[in-house]
């Protein structure tokens, strides 16, 4: 199997969903418990812009040996609610705020093309 023909598979595949998205980050490991720590009073107003956007079942997971964040959201329409939420005006400042923890280009999400689903 080339990488063509996996693109093709992954591209085409019925488990694919609009209304899942599994991405990942990078956390500098020496900055982990800070990260974790921010994001156990996660600011209101964050949490509320990403509520009206519409993501849902928002959640992150950690492999502390090196930093590596799995995130997860359910939509309405995934590519929808990132790109509202890009909008959103408390982004910008979010973002800035996390960026210090992140490893060099280990805050831009990787998102994952999903490939199978037991519903």
């Amino acid at each position: 199997m080339t990488s063509a023909d996996l693109d093709h598979l992954l591209a085409t595949t019925p488990a694919r969903s609009p209304h899942r998205c599994c991405f990942l980050l990078h956390v500098r490991p020496e900055r982990l418990v800070d990260y974790v720590a921010a994001h156990q009073d996660v600011w209101e107003e964050m949490r509320e812009a990403l509520t009206t956007v519409g993501w849902r079942n928002y959640s992150l997971f950690l492999r502390p040996e090196d930093g590596m964040v799995v995130g997860y959201f359910e939509a309405d329409d995934v590519d929808a609610a990132q790109e509202a939420m890009g909008r959103a005006a408390i982004s910008p400042r979010w973002e800035a705020a996390m960026a210090e923890y992140f490893a060099p280009g280990g805050g831009e999400k990787q998102v994952l093309p999903q490939y199978f689903h037991l519903a």
